[in-house]
């Protein structure tokens, strides 16, 4: 889990708490108004509880009061056993108490929580749900269908089956249009969102957007987004070089992001149709051999083919 939703999950959390706590208390009124005697009792034990207190603070002995709270706690135990009351919290979840974690460890409920949070930020709902298992690339004959089927095998095998071990931080495909490559990307970033990968999609235009209104300190749903950029686990630029160049943002912005991203261990994944020399030409040749150089990244020539869209 990464820790750009750590606030959001405390925030479910303290509400889920909340919520139990204020069912119990006012079941647990209505319950003591039918058993007055329980309620007694309770008032009884609160009672020797603070003489406890105040005798310690004294300096005094407390063996007979705490004898007494003794004798109290079990005429309440055996009341309620006897009545059939029940006071725990109405817990959403019994395992973990609505706390997230059990024994330090991640509950199932939070890892729920977590993948709702990262599908609901990854950008994908207005996309195609498109799987590996919709790839039906070898069974066409067509020029790009044995490369492409290549790269779907490897996306899926090492980089989404694999991810924590995968030595690939960057990938890019390039291309023309149509030949494939925002299937094989959609593919690969709803295999990681099914596995608790966090996952960020988006266009080109987008990303220099959001940068536009961070640096111009826009406070935009767009600007909150940045520190996503930075910290989900896959980022996926489509669409790449159709952006504007806007001065002091676009490449600027664009380097520093991939800079830390690496820096940090994180992934990014660029769809592109421009080849090697419009690439250079655009961003320079220190941003090509980040995607280029085969000790850390994943990259193929230019896939050329028929295409699918028609």
């Amino acid at each position: 889990m990464i820790n750009f939703f750590n606030q959001q999950l405390q925030s479910i959390y303290s509400s889920k708490k909340a919520l139990a706590k204020d069912i119990a208390q006012r079941e647990n009124k209505a319950l003591l108004a039918l058993h007055p005697k329980f309620e007694e009792l309770l008032k009884t034990k609160k009672q020797i509880e603070l003489n406890i207190v105040k005798t310690k603070s004294k300096g005094l002995d407390t063996a007979d009061l705490q004898n007494s709270l003794d004798n109290i706690n079990d005429a309440i135990k055996q009341y309620a056993t006897q009545n059939n009351l029940r006071f725990t919290p109405p817990y959403l979840c019994p395992h973990c108490k609505d706390a997230g974690y059990i024994d330090a460890k991640p509950c199932e409920c939070l890892n729920r929580e977590y993948l709702a949070l990262i599908k609901e930020n990854s950008s994908l709902s207005a996309l195609p749900k498109f799987s590996f298992d919709d790839n039906k690339l070898s069974s066409m004959e067509i020029p790009q269908a044995k490369g492409m089927s290549k790269l779907y095998s490897i996306m899926q095998s090492k980089v989404c089956q694999d991810f924590e071990r995968c030595k690939w931080n960057n990938f890019m495909l390039s291309g023309a249009s149509g030949v494939g490559k925002t299937c094989l990307a959609l593919a690969t970033a709803n295999a990681l969102l099914e596995s608790g990968v966090s996952v960020f999609y988006l266009s080109a235009f987008e990303f220099v957007n959001i940068f536009l209104d961070k640096h111009t300190h826009k406070q935009t749903a767009l600007a909150k987004k940045a520190d996503y950029i930075s910290e989900c686990e896959m980022l996926i630029i489509d669409n790449f070089g159709e952006e504007p160049i806007y001065k002091n943002v676009t490449l600027e912005y664009l380097f520093s992001t991939l800079d830390k991203r690496m820096a940090n261990n994180k992934k990014t994944f660029i769809c592109t149709q421009l080849g090697a020399g419009a690439l250079i030409s655009r961003y320079g040749e220190a941003f090509l051999s980040k995607f280029t150089d085969k000790k850390y990244s994943l990259s193929v020539g230019y896939i050329t083919g028929e295409n699918l869209r028609k």
